[in-house]
């Protein structure tokens, strides 16, 4: 899979994924629904591997990059199923949005690269201005909404520091091989998860559109979106695949509107326009910070 095609994949994948979690949460508990989308992938994924006798390795850099995964596939998918169930599906597009950010900051930290220099910090703080412009929403501030909110908050890091991890490892292996390893060993966390938590048998209604979003979130969303994710991490480092996240929330608040009556008001269209233009603030100045360096170095 080259880089563009993955771009792509993960682009249209992240747009609809979202409405499909909200889907699947319709007549099936989160973690089932959760738990049944990472089941049905896992056994898919082991299937493809044996057919085109993909290797999945079991050493300990192996090991340990299935560890870090989990941070995302588990812990991000969790706290994402149970968030979801208070909020719009299109704001969870526009909360993962503040990826990017998070995952340079943690790279800083963890892998000492990237910076933040002043106008980053400002840009940083311009789009939490617009989430806390969408938290002033009724429905948050009266209603359940903060419980989504920071459900979501804690699966956007999770998901960020997985990628950042991951990416320190730089194992080396087929991606659909690390996807298929990291489904693997979550299974029995989201089953634990489930018996905890759940312990209700999901009563499958194929009238209704959860299971077939949990089907379509377990092919795509989870077996081809994650191998295109690990794809993209491996060649071009987290941050890169984060600014997807640039894109994605406008598509998704509208997929919502269309396909599941979501109501768009003007303050969540302010919030998400504070949130993406702290973002485009943030990547350009390290577009200009990096320009300025390489006149420099031209003029030495």
């Amino acid at each position: 899979m080259s880089v563009p095609v993955a771009y792509t994949t993960i682009l249209l994948i992240w747009s609809t994924t979202p409405l499909g979690i909200a889907f699947s949460n319709q007549t099936i508990s989160p973690m089932a629904a959760v738990g049944m989308r990472m089941f049905i992938a896992a056994i898919l994924g082991y299937a493809i591997l044996r057919l085109f006798g993909i290797h999945i390795s079991w050493g300990r850099k192996a090991r340990r990059t299935y560890g870090f995964s989990l941070l995302g596939v588990f812990g991000a998918m969790t706290f994402t199923y149970l968030g979801a169930q208070y909020i719009p599906s299109g704001l969870i597009s526009v909360i993962f949005a503040l990826s990017p950010v998070l995952s340079n900051l943690l790279a800083m930290k963890l892998l000492g690269e990237g910076d933040f220099s002043p106008v980053r910090w400002i840009a940083f703080l311009v789009s939490f201005l617009g989430l806390a412009i969408i938290c002033m929403e009724d429905w948050v501030v009266r209603g359940d909404g903060w419980i989504g909110v920071c459900s979501l908050l804690l699966a956007v890091f999770f998901y960020a520091l997985s990628g950042v991890l991951v990416q320190k490892e730089r194992y080396q292996a087929h991606p659909l091989s690390i996807t298929v390893g990291t489904l693997l060993c979550s299974l029995p966390l989201f089953a634990l998860s489930w018996y905890l938590f759940d312990r209700e048998i999901p009563a499958l209604d194929f009238s209704s559109v959860s299971p077939w979003a949990v089907l379509y979130l377990a092919v795509f969303g989870s077996l081809l979106g994650f191998a295109a994710y690990f794809h993209i991490i491996r060649n071009l480092g987290a941050t890169a695949v984060a600014m997807v996240t640039l894109v994605t929330p406008v598509m998704a608040l509208i997929l919502g509107s269309l396909l599941n009556n979501e109501p768009i008001t003007m303050q969540m269209v302010i919030g998400t326009i504070g949130v993406l233009s702290g973002l485009v603030l943030y990547y350009s100045a390290g577009t200009i910070r990096r320009a300025r360096r390489a006149i420099r170095f031209t003029q030495k």
